[in-house]
């Protein structure tokens, strides 16, 4: 049987895994924290498992529902509607539809046209490749306008991407426009997004046991520290030993890649992985006594604010399932140089409080029943113009070491149902190998 290492135990890794422990492989899974999941690792919320970082499903995510149906669990997911806003001029505005665009007041009636217009040809193009040479920055301001990208866009950009706003490719943006634009258009009913009862880390749950049916080894807070090319095979050394295996799949970070291969790689591949910029995420999860807005979703497009977003959970699921609580994400994406990815948790929350009260006046700190602090410090690629030049390959230059991360998710956006396609993708790529004696 063809052995290997799968470093990394988020969806990709496990389902890679799977994928292989069923083929007859013998796998062995190291990951560096004592639980899998990666982004979708949870906690528990008012007696209910809840997600470290907010999650939801789109009607367009076919591979993960796939594999949820293949599992048993497709029946567990509610497709639910969902209610958007923004937070624009120091107000709540609903957002995200017709009827609200010509409602929203910070953009003048040529503006909402010029927004509506723009909107509806991201929606009607299915060739990406048009949007790959011109940053979204370009874009907007010459198909709706600097007040569009100045009211709307260029806050949520700025909050995202931080000071590679202007850097990102209108690629991405198509992206997040275009898979909505879909996903709505296949309802019939309007919008709905899924969610899974109970969680989506009951299908990471049932990964690990399946993978533990099927004779994998699962090594659990035990990171890898360096893989190294020996005459007959890959030496992995974690941090309880060395072992050596025929091959291994990396699922982490490039440039985590870039730092367990060392020198085997070449100076301009390993430069390459060092170089793709990727935001961090921090999410400060509250637990409510009452709702702070009416969304679900608000985008937050104001460049005073520490913060690019606020996700109601139990304005989307019922709170009956929590306890009772009202459940609030308050996200945050930052570049890891940042003050508030080192400050300590009091001190973010510090600094997050007082504009929860600009968001709701009545805000006051006896609503909050328990407040849980969460970090990723991988969380979102950066997509520059002309990207595919730079997308890390699967096949490293190193024989036998493979890599399939989020940094390869193109054009679509990372997200669960990218993570599971990723983790089929690679194990129909390795034992095609494998046949071939490679």
């Amino acid at each position: 049987m063809p052995d290997i290492a799968v470093v990394g135990a988020g969806l990709t890794g496990l389902v890679a895994a799977y994928r292989l422990a069923t083929a007859g492989w013998k796998v062995t899974v190291f990951e560096r924290y004592p639980e899998a999941g990666g982004l979708v690792a949870c906690f528990d919320a008012g007696g209910e498992r809840l997600e470290c970082f907010y999650h939801h499903l789109f009607t367009t995510d076919t591979d993960y529902l796939a594999l949820a149906d293949e599992f048993g669990l497709g029946q567990t997911i509610d497709w639910l509607p969902s209610r958007m806003g923004i937070f624009s001029r120091d107000r709540l505005w609903d957002f995200g539809t017709p009827v609200s665009l010509l409602k929203f007041e910070p953009l003048p009636w040529v503006d909402k046209v010029r927004f509506g217009w723009s909107t509806l040809v991201l929606n009607r193009t299915a060739d990406y490749h048009k949007f790959e040479t011109v940053t979204a920055h370009d874009w907007i301001v010459a198909h709706a306008g600097r007040k569009v990208y100045d009211t709307v866009w260029g806050p949520l950009l700025h909050q995202k991407f931080a000071e590679k706003a202007e850097d990102v490719a209108m690629v991405w943006l198509w992206g997040k426009v275009y898979l909505r634009g879909r996903s709505r258009s296949t309802t019939g009913m309007g919008e709905r997004l899924g969610y899974m009862r109970g969680s989506f880390g009951r299908l990471v749950v049932a990964l690990i046991g399946r993978l533990r049916d099927a004779g994998a080894r699962l090594e659990f807070a035990n990171p890898v520290k360096r893989i190294s090319r020996t005459a007959d095979g890959l030496e992995v050394q974690s941090r309880t030993g060395t072992e050596r295996f025929a091959r291994a799949l990396f699922t982490a970070a490039p440039s985590e890649l870039a730092r367990v291969a060392g020198e085997q790689l070449p100076d301009e591949y390993r430069a390459n992985l060092i170089g793709l910029p990727a935001t961090a995420a921090l999410c400060v999860v509250l637990e409510l006594s009452r709702s702070l807005t009416p969304y679900y979703w608000l985008n937050i497009a104001d460049p005073d604010f520490p913060f690019g977003g606020l996700i109601e959970h139990t304005n989307y699921i019922p709170r009956e399932r929590y306890g009772g609580r009202y459940l609030l994400y308050i996200s945050k994406y930052m570049f890891r140089d940042h003050a508030l990815w080192s400050a300590r948790e009091d001190e973010v929350w510090h600094v997050f409080r007082p504009y929860l009260s600009r968001i709701n006046h009545e805000f006051d700190d006896s609503w909050v029943l328990a407040r849980h602090h969460f970090k990723a410090a991988y969380a979102q690629p950066v997509i520059p113009c002309n990207y595919p030049a730079v997308i890390p390959r699967f096949e490293t230059p190193v024989r036998g070491l493979y890599h399939a991360c989020m940094a390869q998710i193109y054009p679509e956006d990372r997200g669960q149902n990218y993570a599971v396609r990723s983790g089929n993708q690679a194990a129909q790529a390795l034992v095609a190998a494998a046949a071939d004696g490679l």
